[in-house]
């Protein structure tokens, strides 16, 4: 039976400075606070106290002291503010300062580039012809595109039907394969009407002059407009990244296993071969253009 309700569970990396505490039952204090924040601010307060008192600042007169203290404390608590992580804020600024200069801000991909930056940004270091890809660390992964099953138009219960579904599915994954989901807009795909339309063009007896023109116009409409990137359509994609070939190999069988058992959580799921799967990875690292796609036609 599907829960009411759902939770995030505690993550497994979790330190004594992570675990939260309630300083009141009532008012802003009644929101429990991760021992590492409280640390934080308590810490944040002696030093401004500390420098308030102990340093130039102390003999620079009350306003100038006032205004200081005000700057201190809203500092001390925007930076030590959780994050939707339950991570502070200051924990960001190695990053911040790290990206600050601007040639951290830029990488060169000419030929004569040095590939190393780009190489560290993207982290693969070679896909094969059907598909596996092969990441820096030593994992192999492989993408998957996906077309499930909900709605809002669901009935009560196909929507408890799936969510039964997918929480067995997730008591089924191996620890050693990530599952991660990828949600794009692009264009939409229409290499199979464009080959429909070439075979009907092939088979096409009589050549009248009218009929290859209707067909020309088909196809401009179909390359110029349907898939030249101006109606895009969400597509939803799924990367298995195995530690190691043996546990991308058990991700698949679980994924397989689930489609052929059932439509609820996956209704259909297509493995990408190397020219989809780097098009499916040019959308973030490229973008999508409006150049015309290479369809090997066009009709005559």
């Amino acid at each position: 039976m599907a829960k009411m309700t759902y939770k995030v569970p505690s993550s497994l990396n979790r330190s004594f400075l992570d675990h939260e505490i309630t300083l009141s039952k009532g008012g802003w204090a009644a929101k429990p606070s991760p021992i590492k924040q409280l640390l934080f601010y308590g810490g944040g307060a002696l030093a401004l106290l500390w420098v308030s008192t102990s340093t130039f600042v102390a003999s620079s007169g009350p306003v100038p002291i006032t205004l200081f203290a005000v700057w201190g404390l809203a500092v001390i608590i925007y930076f030590g503010g959780l994050m939707k992580t339950k991570e502070l804020r200051i924990m960001r600024v190695p990053s911040l300062l790290a990206y600050l200069p601007p040639k951290a801000r830029h990488v060169f991909t000419r030929r004569s580039s040095n590939p190393s930056d780009f190489h560290s940004i993207v982290g693969i270091d070679g896909i094969d012809d059907d598909g596996r890809i092969h990441f820096s660390d030593g994992g192999e992964g492989q993408i998957y595109l996906v077309v499930g099953s909900a709605s809002y138009l669901l009935f009560d219960e196909d929507r408890i039907g799936i969510l039964d579904r997918v929480d067995s599915f997730w008591r089924k994954v191996d620890t050693a394969c990530e599952h991660s989901f990828i949600t794009t807009k692009e264009p939409q795909r229409i290499y199979h009407q464009v080959a429909s339309l070439e075979r009907r063009n092939q088979a096409l007896q009589v050549r009248d002059p009218d009929l290859v023109e209707l067909q020309n116009e088909q196809y401009d409409i179909l390359a110029r407009h349907v898939g030249g990137g101006k109606f895009t359509s969400i597509h939803q994609y799924l990367l298995l990244k195995g530690k190691s070939a043996d546990a991308l190999r058990r991700g698949h069988l679980v994924l397989q296993a689930e489609v052929e058992g059932s439509s609820l959580m996956v209704k259909e799921v297509t493995m990408l071969d190397r020219e989809e799967a780097e098009s499916m990875l040019r959308v973030f690292y490229q973008g999508i253009d409006d150049e015309l796609p290479d369809l090997k036609v066009p009709l005559s």
